[in-house]
């Protein structure tokens, strides 16, 4: 559905909300559950969020690497927030003999 709409190469990147018009979508938050859907089916469909942002197919193996790099900093730095929050909870836990107070 979005794999066979999008163009080749960042430089064509379509915007979201365009593509949420296009698609009838009532959120974009449901077009990136469709993306995330065809992704799992083994579609390629890269992003970006640098202007102008948006979704596209890849054009070479240099696009290719560099979305899966992007995607393995924001992998990186969401591991890093989990940690803390854990941290968070386990120091909460050690101050209150182990009870979950919320």
């Amino acid at each position: 559905m979005v794999f066979e709409i999008l163009r080749t190469g960042k430089e064509n990147a379509t915007p979201s909300e365009y593509l949420r018009q296009i698609l009838k979508f009532k959120s974009v938050r449901e077009l990136q559950k469709q993306i995330q859907a065809e992704r799992l089916q083994g579609k390629v469909i890269l992003s970006r969020s640098d202007a102008p942002g948006g979704y596209y197919l890849p054009a070479s193996r240099s696009e290719t690497r560099e979305f899966i790099i992007t995607l393995e900093n924001r992998a990186g730095a969401t591991l890093d927030a989990i940690q803390g929050a854990k941290e968070y909870l386990k120091q909460l836990d050690d101050e209150k003999g182990g009870f979950d107070y919320e």
